[in-house]
């Protein structure tokens, strides 16, 4: 291959199941590189484009000095390599020696990497294969035909099972079926917020401190009511927690949605309890108390606070750490949490509407917020 020093080295760092290997994981580790020499002109621009595209590199302050880091940290936003680079990889070729990908990278005037926002991974024979697939192959090995896997934050593993058809019919109400429709219009307006979408970025300044990229303020407070419904300790809220239990008295402990359901439960409260681990300061608060510092310390919630105990938090993470970081920090708990709620939602969705819809129990009457304040 010709030496493109003018142009940067595009590598991809892809990992393999290999069918044929005698120990399978853990899954190989194959480079790829950017072949110019097979791509026409505007298909190496289009490639470019899409890994340059929001990169944070612009975002960071270049050191002053040798040796000097920057460091940022991110949530949310596309900070990642569109799958649309998928069209291309037909123009990335193996490097069998990273020792060679590492001595054209320091030759090249630049080097890049692909790095999916989702998972991908290949066969053997270079073909796509997800991890669901991975398992299920891993499961039907030693003579088990049909066996499939469920997995963990691969909601589609466990929804192939089907609707768990259900128990006790007569704990069954029309609140519980209003309740977990609350549930689905919370998660729905989180999902699709302006909050969600927009940039959240951290990151250290050329002269001390931190700079960052925000959600705009009206689209964080737009936010704070619903998520403090999802986990609230207050009877009337804790929304998450209850439409759980109403799902696991109904759904028989034998089907797998119903470890599902509790498995994220348990990991949504855990979090809650724990001193958030937010990178760019050691771990102070439990995340419901920095939660609420914010919610009730900085008067979003309430104008007046039964309890000095948020205002007081605020202060103090306040005093100790800069206000970039203390709210990075609030954003990463608030997108940790929704993370926890993705991940049951389908399953409750697809048992409930089982429930109701085929076999006619109560539904939910109340008209929905966006239903009500809609044209």
């Amino acid at each position: 291959m010709k030496s493109y020093c003018d142009k940067p080295v595009v590598s991809w760092l892809i990992l393999v199941y290999d069918r044929t290997a005698k120990e399978r994981f853990p899954l190989k580790r194959k480079w790829y590189r950017f072949n110019y020499d097979r791509a026409t002109e505007a298909e190496a621009q289009e490639v470019l484009r899409l890994i340059r595209h929001g990169r944070r590199d612009d975002f960071l302050d270049p050191p002053e000095k040798l040796g000097e880091a920057r460091v940022s940290f991110e949530v949310g936003g596309s900070s990642g390599t569109s799958r649309e680079i998928l069209r291309y990889r037909y123009l990335f070729d193996l490097v069998p020696d990273e020792k060679a990908l590492a001595a054209a990278a320091e030759e090249a005037c630049e080097f890049l990497m692909v790095t999916l926002l989702q998972e991908y991974f290949e066969d053997e024979n270079e073909k796509p294969i997800t991890q669901v697939q991975i398992f299920d192959e891993e499961a039907q090995r030693g003579g088990k035909p049909g066996a499939i896997s469920v997995i963990l934050d691969h909601p589609e593993s466990v929804l192939r099972c089907g609707p768990a058809e259900p128990i006790r019919p007569e704990l069954w109400s029309q609140s519980a079926a209003e309740l977990i429709a609350q549930l689905m219009d919370v998660f729905a307006q989180l999902a699709g917020s302006r909050w969600l979408q927009g940039r959240c970025i951290v990151g250290s300044a050329a002269k001390g401190g931190y700079k960052a990229i925000l959600p705009v303020s009206e689209d964080c407070m737009a936010v704070i009511l619903p998520f403090r419904q999802l986990y609230s300790k207050n009877p009337a809220d804790d929304l998450f927690n209850r439409c759980c239990k109403i799902h696991n008295r109904h759904c028989t402990g034998t089907h797998p949605t119903h470890w599902w359901v509790d498995s994220y439960r348990a990991r949504f409260n855990e979090f809650l309890d724990k001193p958030v681990q937010f990178p760019l300061h050691p771990a102070t608060l439990p995340a419901r108390r920095y939660l609420d510092a914010v919610a009730y310390g900085a008067n979003v919630v309430h104008a007046t606070s039964k309890k000095s105990d948020p205002a007081a938090d605020l202060s103090a993470l306040l005093s100790s750490h800069p206000q970039e970081v203390v709210v990075m920090g609030y954003h990463y708990t608030l997108h940790i949490l929704l993370g926890y709620v993705s991940m049951a939602i389908p399953v409750l969705r697809q048992n409930v509407m089982h429930w109701v819809n085929d076999l006619q129990w109560a539904a939910p009457q109340s008209p929905k917020a966006r239903d009500l304040f809609g044209p």
